[in-house]
């Protein structure tokens, strides 16, 4: 039996679709991410894997939950390039927390609009400074 033109262009498709998918995520890929506590006072901070808000939410996998001291730089890495990441301000670092946030690995784009590329940075590092204030 002959595979026609369109057998051949349906395999052909589902190689190349193989390919593609299969070059991107290797199972040794993680995202550094890099906390720094600027101050002036002590906050709360909660990173999760997820995408669903506020971060500590069941469909969410907390990462890191903790008060941290200003000029305090807390390092751990995610398997996703996103992650989800909430704190809280003074003068109530143990409940006043703002509005959860999705942080990605940093890109590198080029042009506007519809001609747009992206593509990954080279230091895959989220990097956040924190402040304890509002402004």
């Amino acid at each position: 039996m002959a595979l026609g033109f369109g057998g051949w262009l349906r395999i052909g498709a589902c190689f190349a679709l193989a390919l593609w998918s299969a070059g991107d995520a290797r199972a040794d890929d993680v995202t550094p991410v890099e906390l720094t506590m600027l101050g002036p006072d002590p906050v709360s901070v909660q990173v999760a894997r997820g995408n669903t808000f506020p971060c500590d939410s069941i469909d969410d996998q907390i990462l890191l939950r903790g008060k941290f001291a200003p000029g305090q730089v807390v390092r751990l890495s995610s398997p996703d390039v996103c992650v989800c990441m909430q704190q809280t301000y003074a003068p109530f670092p143990d409940v006043d927390w703002g509005p959860s946030l999705r942080i990605c690995r940093p890109q590198i784009c080029r042009g506007a609009g519809k001609g747009q590329r992206c593509v990954p940075a080279p230091d895959p590092t989220i990097r956040v400074r924190i402040r304890s204030n509002r402004e």
